[in-house]
């Protein structure tokens, strides 16, 4: 690793959380790349100084920071937009009290908040107006103040479907800014509708470089498993917010036959071996070993009791990306064919665990 990287490393390591942003801010392009490997090896000695993996254990995210070009940072001004005390501290709320805001803003400090709260403008949009259309450059990103909209996606010649509605507080717009990507859904006004926007430079800049500590490590991971090809990105971004990290020793019970179905499962790492009882004990039919396997599908589609158990299996165990069973139906219903068809290929008797 190179002096640049090196210097990289220390001084992420010595800073603090609320540090960090102002850390990344002031590095060159070339050491903001390397930030993501010199997390990833961190969270590496992490778990090997834990000795053995917990279950339940969360995992902690790695940094990613969108590259942009050094004419940008020189070229650009921070924009003002001059707001009453009292509109400040409503946005400072709206993002305080946001999951998905404080992905974005939460290891800001308040006045680096503000900052970003002054370079927001507004816009009035009216009723059955779209604010953005899928497939469209992405240029602003947006907080609802008031008003509700309705999010549509569209696949190929199929008519777009709603997927999702927004209201005071609901956020949209970063997903093109941050993959430097089309838009991935269309988003339409159902009334008159208030919004705060900050622009696609000031967006990268004050949040997407500083302060980005949104990993797409579980979007990439999801974008590579056939059975999810089929979402949009915005859909796997969905996804991924909702999935759960867990990690299970060698034998430790991931699901037992008889309980409820209450999560789908996806392998990450590790191997896990399937069960099933009998008048002679256990049997067991079914191993996983690929990373992008899953398994719990079928319990939640045909609200059925496991079928089976799954155990973790070898040295170091397997580690799981988890979806409770509302979400999975909310978030995969457009892939409810070809999961259905996958379950056709299953070496075992129907009932799924």
């Amino acid at each position: 690793m190179g002096a640049g990287a090196s210097s990289t490393q220390e001084a992420v390591a010595n800073a603090t959380e609320e540090e960090l942003g102002n850390v990344l801010a002031s590095l060159p392009l070339e050491q903001l790349q390397k930030i993501a490997e010199v997390v990833q090896e961190c969270d590496g000695s992490e778990a090997q100084a834990a000795n053995a993996p917990q279950k339940g254990k969360v995992r902690r995210e790695g940094v990613s920071a969108q590259s942009m070009s050094d004419d940008l940072r020189k070229n650009w001004q921070k924009p003002f937009h001059e707001k009453p005390p009292e509109v400040r501290e409503k946005i400072k709320t709206i993002i305080s009290s946001n999951d998905k805001l404080q992905t974005l803003f939460g290891h800001l400090t308040d006045d680096a908040v503000f900052e970003v709260i002054d370079a927001m403008a507004s816009k009035s949009v009216e009723v059955g107006s779209n604010v953005i259309v899928q497939g469209q450059d992405g240029d602003n990103f947006y907080i609802v103040d008031e008003g509700n909209l309705d999010v549509y996606v569209k696949r190929g010649d199929s008519d777009a479907c709603k997927v999702l509605e927004l209201g005071p507080g609901g956020m949209f717009g970063e997903l093109a800014l941050l993959y430097n990507a089309p838009r991935a859904a269309t988003v339409t006004a159902t009334t008159a509708v208030e919004l705060w926007y900050l622009d696609q430079a000031s967006f990268q800049i004050m949040l997407s470089t500083a302060e980005n500590v949104k990993t797409f490590e579980h979007e990439s991971f999801l974008s590579e498993i056939d059975i999810f090809k089929g979402l949009t990105k915005y859909e796997i971004e969905e996804l991924s917010e909702k999935l759960q990290a867990e990690e299970f020793d060698d034998g430790e019970v991931i699901v037992k036959e008889g309980d409820e179905a209450d999560k789908f499962y996806l392998l990450q790492d590790g191997e896990a071996k399937v069960f099933i009882s009998g008048p002679g004990g256990e049997t067991e039919i079914g191993y996983y070993q690929n990373p992008g396997e899953f398994f719990g599908e079928i319990g939640i589609l045909t609200n059925s009791a496991r079928a089976a158990t799954v155990r973790a299996f070898g040295i170091g165990g397997c580690s799981t990306l988890s979806i409770g069973k509302d979400d999975f139906r909310k978030i995969l219903a457009p892939m409810m064919a070809p999961i259905r068809e996958h379950i056709k290929s299953y070496p075992k008797r129907p009932e799924e665990f």
